[in-house]
């Protein structure tokens, strides 16, 4: 009859074998799979979680041996043997398995001096597993970051690009002001999406720009959040201000209580989005109730907006400033004399992007109601989407002139034009408008976002509320046709007021207000 402890050696012979057997999968199926592994962190972590759950489902159990024995620590069978023990050489396995430290062997032994019935199994100091700790994908590009930003560096702006827009245009003025000024040290502009920016051209020499979004896009989205906030928090800018970073927003939600204590958190905000289903989108509604106690402000370019979010979020008011965006420097102006009390037709302007935020298709809606009226419609403008169905419709309307791309408004020959159109769905204070008040062209805008604190109806230009009213439309152009001499002291009106409140000298006094901003 078979003993209860053979039973148990068989049973461990068994187990052992299994284990052995399992170890050398492991092994292959690691070779195979490393580099993928390597690449995937994620699929590397998993994949050790399950060996190590696979260990201790298949780890043969520890055998207490019968007191019979001589030597209470360690089971001796005679089949057993053990390399080395005999002056054998040790196998080409044995001699792959890493040997245990000597600090370890020391310890064993000073417990083991204290209770004689502790020491590790040979099967277990045979079997130690080792944990191949993967090195960190953001080392490198840490350390390249690290050189691109330089040292000094008061200032770091987060902007998704530097391309033709509103928002760019933000954050190109307020650059331009620190660096004239003298009201920071070093300045770093990151733009954190993988796409061109044409416009990091137009920054000052001085101003270090880091295009992380193209350099890093080979990192997952939490890779890009870790080299990013580790960077902020190494360097310890006074000032972050973000402009419509999506990366930023992330950072300053996650890890704004730490980041506040090496940095004073800024964020621009202009205007809500809105799907074509109507539902509110966008970073005012995706972040800033996240973000909103870490800020020091809010900055904007109107004051529509702040209400909306005090109304919405019960913001602070003390933390949210209005900037006024200076107005740009223009050679010429449009001049109204007596040629344009007679002249026919009416030719009206409408330039900017063709989405459906500034509404192209309510601009063709109203050409089709003016076809019998000596209106002529010149139309300026591209898309970041493909938008053919609107340019499509110029073509075949009779009062539109499709004129193609610009580069802003003063690259226009505004002399011929003798009112802007603008037809917007929602906005904040669109830079379009201050252009086209510079230039001395009177104004007929929707009345969204912050628009009317630039137009006063019939005072400083029109405006048409509901913004998809093309009737409404109509009629400004027809009030106006009516009588021309409107136009001469509407511009005036309008010019008087950019010259004071959106002037260069307002937005800095605006901007030296804004607490702890500027270099100190």
């Amino acid at each position: 009859m078979i003993s209860r402890h053979n039973i148990r050696v068989i049973a461990h012979h068994v187990f052992r074998a299994i284990y052995m057997l399992a170890v050398y999968i492991y092994r292959v199926l690691r070779f195979l799979f490393r580099p993928l592994f390597h690449a995937h962190p994620r699929i590397y972590r998993f994949a050790t979680a399950l060996r190590e759950a696979g260990k201790e489902l298949i780890r043969p159990p520890e055998i207490i041996p019968p007191p019979i024995f001589p030597d209470p620590v360690r089971v001796i069978f005679p089949e057993e043997t053990t390399p080395g023990d005999k002056g054998e050489a040790l196998s080409p396995e044995s001699e792959q398995k890493p040997p245990v430290p000597s600090w370890l062997r020391d310890e064993w032994r000073e417990i083991h001096a204290i209770e004689p019935q502790l020491f590790p199994e040979q099967w277990l100091t045979e079997n130690i597993s080792s944990y191949h700790i993967p090195s960190t994908r953001i080392a490198e590009p840490y350390l390249e970051l690290c050189r691109l930003y330089g040292d000094d560096v008061s200032h770091v702006f987060l902007v998704p690009w530097l391309v033709r827009g509103g928002a760019d245009l933000v954050t190109l003025n307020y650059v331009r002001l620190l660096t004239e000024e003298h009201l920071a040290g070093h300045i770093v502009v990151i733009a954190t999406l993988n796409t061109d920016s044409p416009w990091q051209e137009r920054l000052p020499e001085n101003v270090r720009f880091i295009e992380f979004g193209k350099m890093y896009d080979f990192l997952s989205s939490e890779e890009q959040e870790k080299l990013f906030i580790k960077l902020l928090l190494q360097m310890g800018p006074q000032v972050i201000h973000n402009i419509n970073s999506d990366l930023g927003y992330r950072v300053f939600a996650k890890y704004g209580k730490t980041l506040v204590t090496v940095s004073k958190l800024y964020a621009s905000s202009f205007c809500f989005d809105y799907t074509e289903e109507g539902r509110t989108v966008g970073y005012g509604v995706w972040y800033l109730a996240k973000c909103f106690e870490f800020l020091e402000a809010i900055l904007s370019d109107n004051h529509a907006h702040l209400e909306k979010l005090r109304e919405i979020y019960a913001f602070d008011k003390q933390k949210m400033y209005v900037n006024y965006q200076p107005a740009p420097p223009v050679s010429t102006r449009r001049k109204y004399d007596e040629t344009d009390l007679n002249k026919t037709p009416l030719d009206i302007l409408w330039a900017g992007r063709l989405d459906r935020q500034k509404r192209p298709d309510i601009l063709i809606e109203l050409a089709k109601k003016c076809e019998n009226l000596p209106f002529k419609f010149y139309v300026y403008g591209s898309s970041l989407l493909d938008m053919d169905i609107y340019t499509r419709a110029f073509e075949e309307s009779g009062n539109i002139i499709y004129c193609g791309a610009f580069n802003g408004l003063p690259s226009l020959p505004v002399e011929q034009y003798d009112v802007f159109l603008h037809t917007s769905q929602w906005d904040g204070l669109p830079n379009v408008l201050l252009e086209s008040t510079a230039l001395g062209l009177p104004i007929i805008a929707s009345d969204v976002g912050g628009i009317s604190e630039l137009i006063r109806h019939e005072d400083t230009g029109f405006l048409v509320d509901p913004y998809d009213d093309a009737d409404r439309y109509v009629l400004c152009l027809q009030e106006i046709y009516n009588n021309r001499s409107l136009l001469a002291s509407i511009a005036g009106n309008a010019y008087q007021l950019i010259s004071s409140r959106h002037s260069w000298n307002a937005f800095g006094e605006n901007v030296r207000h804004i607490p702890h901003y500027t270099y100190r």
